[in-house]
Parts: structure tokens; sequence; C-alpha cells
């Protein structure tokens, strides 16, 4: 670190010419979050995860318990500081770094690329071409970012992966002893709480309580390993919770993509609803009433004699006032989820959906398949209909 060659004033120069600068006013809380890094590290301050989520935050923050808030908003500031001097700064200018690993600011002089004196025409044309080469490879990569994702992946926010864990009741179980039971109606705590003072002719219903322990089915780890390995080429970070520890206070300024049953997604459920009202949800059915001939249809999952599955499964894109975007993945059986990540984390899939159904990138949609296959084996999805936002 070398920010004994420059005085205070010429660095608080430097950060205001970064604060206005488009690619920074864009997001406030990434010039707030830099102008913090900047003052504690001008204070000799040894800054750590910890000291950044409590103090800039202002959360009791758990490096092992609390999610990768600090990480997730440090790794989005390094890559705008470095396109910023990759960019649009001028030799005057001071360096603001961030190394990896690292949260204290590095004040470094700004380094002009070596300028090349051979007259080698061969040595030029390999000049000409790099940057051909990283243009062709940049694009690339942005082309390989489908339509589904590609503004919640470019609109720098944070993202939350979310799973829709199973509510357990523990009380008195069949076999005389204590243990844990599932009711697919009873979905939290305050639903079970209704049911025990709506039925108190049951026997021993003063004696079940909600369970600490949650449980997920084969969806959850199939699609975090789906996701990871999406994102893995973009480098692209993101958390991991379920919803029995996320709170809806969490929502601002994140990006969410839900997986789970419509009955396991809690507050999120609201947040659907208020976007596409026509649509309610209960177990093993979902029910759609059109808005303008107020028609109600029901799609209802079974599983037939010989054991097909017939699940119908929704996925909705949804974006919120403050900018920041949901993504839903809903079937009350693992297949449905399953076979939707695929299906969107598919480039030519999503090219033809989009194009098919003439969907702009930033539109809002929910879309409702119907996934027919045997337990563990192949399935096929077939598209039943789409409501756009606003239509």
């Amino acid at each position: 670190m070398v920010k004994e060659k420059f005085t205070e004033e010429e660095i608080t120069t430097q950060l205001n010419k970064l604060a206005s600068d488009k690619a920074f006013s864009r997001s406030k809380i990434n010039i707030r979050l830099l102008k913090f890094l900047v003052e504690s590290t001008l204070k000799g301050e040894d800054i750590k995860e910890v000291t950044i989520g409590t103090e800039f935050f202002g959360i009791n923050y758990n490096p092992i318990k609390s999610d990768n808030k600090v990480r997730v908003y440090i790794y989005h500031l390094r890559k705008k500081l470095e396109e910023y001097y990759n960019t649009t700064a001028t030799p005057e200018e001071i360096v603001f770094r961030i190394a990896k690993g690292q949260y204290g600011v590095q004040f470094e002089k700004y380094q002009q690329p070596k300028k090349e004196t051979s007259t080698s025409n061969q040595k030029w044309f390999g000049l000409l071409l790099i940057p051909i080469i990283v243009l062709i490879g940049y694009l690339s990569i942005q082309k390989s970012i489908n339509d589904f994702w590609v503004t919640l992946m470019k609109n720098e926010l944070p993202t939350t992966v979310i799973f829709g864990d199973y509510f357990t009741i523990e009380g008195p179980i069949s076999t005389g002893r204590k243990g844990i039971i599932r009711d697919y109606e009873i979905n939290s705590e305050d639903e079970l709480q209704a049911f025990i003072v709506n039925h108190p002719e049951h026997k021993n219903i003063e004696k079940f309580e909600a369970s600490r322990h949650h449980y997920f089915n084969w969806m959850a780890p199939y699609c975090s390993k789906t996701i990871t390995q999406f994102w893995a080429p973009y480098d692209y970070p993101f958390e991991i919770t379920q919803v029995s520890e996320w709170s809806v206070s969490q929502i601002e300024n994140k990006n969410l993509v839900y997986f789970g049953q419509s009955k396991s997604m809690g507050v999120l459920k609201n947040i659907l609803k208020e976007n596409f009202p026509q649509y309610d949800y209960e177990s093993q059915r979902l029910i759609r009433n059109d808005l303008s001939t107020n028609q109600t249809t029901s799609y209802n999952d079974y599983i037939t004699k010989e054991g097909k599955i017939i699940d119908y499964t929704a996925v909705a894109k949804v974006t919120l006032p403050a900018g920041n975007e949901i993504r839903f993945f809903m079937s009350d059986q693992d297949c449905g989820v399953i076979s939707a990540l695929h299906y969107f984390t598919n480039q030519d899939s999503v090219e033809a959906f989009y194009s098919r159904h003439q969907i702009h990138e930033n539109e809002d949609f929910f879309v409702l398949f119907k996934v027919s296959g045997w337990q563990r084996k192949s399935y096929d999805m077939e598209f039943i209909l789409m409501d756009k936002k606003g239509e």
C-alpha cells in the first residue's frame, strides 16, 4: 500500500470524481461503501468483514452464520473499480484498489500501458488483434447470458437463492412416542397455532408444537448444483438460504431466486400474488382466474396407478419497484422444478421460448408447464399458458 504518496485532500478529490462518474452514480450503495472503506483506511483501521457488516450495514453480523452480504458487495465494488480504471480513468488520477481477500483500499499511482517501439509488421498485427480477440471474447460471454437471467445478473445487486423447506410438527405419534410429522396443509407456525385453536377435540392437540427440524426434497440439492454450474463461468456470486431462515426485511436491494412448492413460499407468495393476482395456490393444485372472462381453471397434480407423475410447474419473472428481481420455480413434485431449471439454463431453449412468445428481456411473466414422466427418469415438459404482467 502506498497511501503516503498522496494527501488526504487528493484522495478525497479522487473519491468525489468516482462518485460523479455515471458507473457509480447508478448504485449509491457502491459509492457509500467505497467512502466507508476509504475513510477507514485513512484512519489506519484494520478493516474486517464483521466491521463492515455491523458498522456499514448496521446488522449483528456473524461471518459463519450470517449470509455473505459483505463479500458480495465487495466483489461488485471491486469489479466496478477495475472497470472504471480500465476504461474511463485519466493518467493524473489516483487508483483505488481493493485486493482480493482484503477490505482496505490501496492508493496507487496510475500506470499507463507501456508503448511498443518495435516496427515489426508482425508485432503490430498482433497488437491490433488483441483488442479484437478481447472484444469477441467479451461479446461471446455476454451473449451466453440468456434473456431469462441477463437483467438479474447485470443489475449489480447481490443475489440470494432460497429453497422452500417443509414445515414439520413435533408431538406424539402413532408409536406412542414423541416424533416429527408433516401435515401438507400446515406450512407455518401460525397455521399450526390456528389449527390447534380451531380443533380442540383432537387427542393430545395441546402437545403439538413447531419442530426445529425442517427438510427438503430432491429438488434442493439438484437445483443447488445446477444453478452453481450455470453461474460458475461468469464468476457470479450468490448466497443460499431457506424460507424458514429468511425474512422479508432482507428483500431490499437483493435479487431472489426461489425453488420449491407454492405452499412453502411463506411471504414470497404475497409478492407473487401482487404481481399475478389471477393465481391461487393449494396443495397439489394451482387455480387460475381469467381476469377478462372471470372463468376459473384448476390444474391438479396427480400420479397414475402405474406411477407416472403429472406435475403442473410454474415459472415466474418479477421485477420489484426498487429494481431488484425475483425468479420463481414452483412445483409440488421435485421433477417439475428440476425440469424447469434445466430448461431456463439452456441457451437454445430460452432463445426459442423468448422468440416463440415474443418476450422482451425486460418483460415480467408467469408461465405454466405440464411436466410428466416416471420417477427419477426422463420427463416431458409441455407449455400450457403464459400471462405477461400488465396484459
